[in-house]
């Protein structure tokens, strides 16, 4: 997908922990180009499972970080995991903001859940301009509609420019500018409460 997506000549943006990749994963990602290369690197267990962190995923991680991306960050939560301390260049190393409750579907026990946004509200990363393809040609709202509860439309069957016109997507502009109904983004970090004005115009979000 993301070769085919680069011969076709879009911004290529990677997300990964790398977990599941191997060297040939990696020599076909080094002959592309990319508008950023994020690497989420394992911590010392306390977010994230430290025996995702193998012989094999050390042996990626050198080659990755020796390939020399020039978009490549690395992030992590906490502190490192430590076999991969020596790895990782302390500098190209970057501490990730807290963690966010996913909408409040994180165990308690992990992150509690925020309380819900009343009235009108924006997010702050702008979240509903990255909305998410799914492999039926939906398209919902962002990373966080889990449940798809915000399905904008599929592109089996509408042009992209109809999501952003279609009913749905003017009931979402309209409830985070205050109407009543559910909106997924009232327990969701991103949004922030709107003190004045109107959020978004649904007529101009293209």
């Amino acid at each position: 997908m993301v070769e085919h997506a680069y011969t076709r000549g879009h911004d290529i943006r990677i997300f990964t922990t790398l977990v599941g990749m191997n060297g040939s994963d990696l020599r076909r990602l080094q002959m592309l180009q990319f508008r950023a290369f994020i690497v989420h690197v394992p911590d010392d267990g306390t977010y994230m499972n430290s025996r995702l962190v193998g012989k094999s995923y050390l042996n990626v991680m050198r080659r990755l970080v020796e390939a020399n991306i020039p978009s490549i960050r690395f992030v992590v939560l906490g502190k490192v995991h430590p076999d991969l301390a020596d790895i990782i260049p302390a500098k190209a190393l970057e501490r990730l903001r807290p963690l966010s409750s996913r909408r409040g579907r994180l165990e308690s026990n992990i992150i509690k859940p925020r309380q819900p946004v009343v009235g009108p509200l924006t997010c702050i990363g702008k979240q509903q301009h990255r909305n998410i393809l799914l492999p039926n040609g939906d398209v919902t709202l962002c990373g966080m509609d889990f449940e798809r509860r915000h399905v904008l439309g599929n592109l089996l069957r509408d042009e992209y420019a109809y999501l952003f016109e279609s009913p749905i997507f003017h009931e979402i502009a309209d409830r985070m500018n205050g109407m009543d109904g559910f909106l997924l983004c009232r327990m969701c970090e991103f949004a922030h409460p709107q003190t004045s004005g109107c959020y978004m115009d649904a007529d101009q979000q293209t």
